[in-house]
């Protein structure tokens, strides 16, 4: 599938009637921020007579989540704080709740690793398909960070309640065999063999009248009250990342990311 030039940090390309939606910030492992949310966000809006769209990362990474380096950039006073992890959090939850509205089957192409709370994207499509090197990690635990991107709203319905608080607890890596076994994705492929899996996908989904689809997802998100469980994460988010012992996680975890590059570099 060619990708087309869009907005920066989203590609938009199209094949026929399916629509690709790339998160292009390769060298920040494709990390969440509120410019890449709201080119996302107009890419979803332009969604037009599209028989399906996927969405995957540029580069080896699908999405490492929220730019910690950009939260802590912005933490030098509380207001400025506020407002961007507002911005970040708000523009999330629109973005998934966007997708659960479009009126055709979406695909996430999980390339490569998922942390944090580009987990959503995942969530709120209708399959996925993950390559067989690709993990998922929360790193909520670890950073000081509350649960979103769908963590608390949609996960404990895909694998329960109990499951749900033990991955966060326990900041568990799980692997692409451990997500299919878990019920979090729908498909594995070799790095080879992933681009295939996708049009395999596409292929059956062709035959199937999308409308079904999209009722349904709007039936499940009205049962499970999908909106207001965004925004209790988001509340809570709001609340955790004011206080200090965060922003100290947050410089641990950024020094030790750059020890390991320095590391890297002199090897």
């Amino acid at each position: 599938m060619t990708a087309a030039a869009g907005p920066s940090e989203v590609l938009i390309g199209r094949e026929d009637d399916v629509l690709s939606l790339t998160l292009n910030r390769p060298g920040r492992g494709n990390s969440l921020t509120p410019d890449l949310l709201d080119a996302l966000g107009a890419a979803l809006n332009g969604v037009e007579n599209a028989r399906a769209v996927v969405i995957t990362g540029a580069g080896a990474s699908f999405s490492s989540g929220g730019d910690v380096a950009a939260i802590r950039l912005n933490s030098d006073s509380p207001e400025r704080l506020q407002s961007y992890c507002e911005a970040l959090l708000s523009g999330l939850n629109r973005v998934l709740l966007q997708i659960r509205a479009l009126p055709c089957p979406v695909i996430a192409a999980v390339n490569g690793p998922v942390t944090g709370g580009s987990l959503g994207l995942m969530l709120a499509a209708d399959l996925s398909v993950m390559a067989r090197t690709a993990f998922i990690q929360p790193y909520y635990a670890k950073m000081g960070f509350a649960p979103d991107g769908g963590w608390t709203a949609m996960l404990p319905d895909r694998i329960g309640r109990a499951r749900t608080a033990s991955w966060l607890a326990l900041d568990t890596r799980v692997s692409a065999e451990q997500a299919l076994e878990m019920g979090v994705t729908d498909r594995l492929a070799d790095a080879g063999a992933f681009e295939a899996a996708i049009s395999d996908m596409l292929a059956t989904l062709e035959q199937h009248d999308a409308s079904v689809i999209a009722t349904s997802r709007r039936l499940l998100d009205r049962q499970t009250g999908l909106a207001d469980r965004l925004d209790a994460e988001r509340l809570a988010f709001m609340t955790q990342i004011a206080r200090p012992e965060t922003r100290e996680r947050m410089d641990r975890f950024l020094g030790a990311s750059r020890a390991a590059q320095a590391a890297g570099g002199r090897r």
